[in-house]
């Protein structure tokens, strides 16, 4: 019982270096991180439920006040019935409720050219998006990836277009690219199928 609040003193003592390093606080935030930190020493498994192995990657946490934060970030991570991102500044790691995050940009360079992923905060499910695709009509597309920019779709894809968001999953979904093509046939009344695209580029370009 002792050792126990000695380790809790210790992590409220990291806690505290770690926000006083920051150049602005957010009092969500670290009412968030706190209790977190009460659950992981009410005998929760830290490190099975928050997933610490995962890849974290350079870049900035904007909150939906505008405070930013910047260091490694690992996104989409459950815990308690909720989503959160982990920020990890010089190895101090701090737990944020999706809900109070409007957008992360993560960093990552590919072919030695400074590449961004973003993920966006779109509706009241606690997800952040990955923005996946966005033309000069102001059409954007988002999947449920946690992971940086790839050719793969992944999990539930979201619309945005004319300021509408249309949520693309039915009961009857047979994959993402299908989703996608779906939705395009809908609104254009026409009859693509998968064979009809060789690439995702190819679906992207009918939007």
């Amino acid at each position: 019982m002792i050792l126990k609040k000695i380790h809790l003193l210790l992590a409220l003592i990291l806690f505290s270096s770690f926000y006083s390093s920051l150049k602005a606080q957010n009092s969500d935030l670290i009412s968030a991180s706190l209790s977190l930190l009460n659950s992981v020493n009410n005998g929760c498994d830290c490190c099975n439920t928050l997933n610490m192995n995962q890849p974290f990657y350079e870049g900035k946490i904007i909150l939906k006040d505008s405070t930013v934060y910047t260091g490694k970030i690992a996104v989409n991570q459950p815990f308690e019935n909720k989503m959160i991102t982990i920020l990890n500044i010089d190895k101090n790691y701090a737990p944020i409720d999706n809900a109070l995050i409007k957008e992360v940009h993560l960093e990552h360079t590919e072919n030695k050219n400074l590449t961004e992923t973003k993920f966006i905060n779109l509706n009241s499910d606690e997800r952040l998006y990955r923005l996946i695709y966005q033309n000069e009509s102001l059409v954007t597309v988002y999947d449920s990836s946690n992971k940086l920019l790839d050719d793969l779709l992944v999990g539930r894809i979201i619309i945005k277009e004319n300021n509408t968001l249309t949520d693309t999953w039915s009961f009857w979904s047979s994959g993402p690219k299908k989703d996608l093509i779906n939705y395009i046939n809908e609104r254009d009344f026409t009859n693509f199928k998968r064979r009809n695209f060789k690439s995702l580029n190819d679906i992207f370009a009918k939007l």
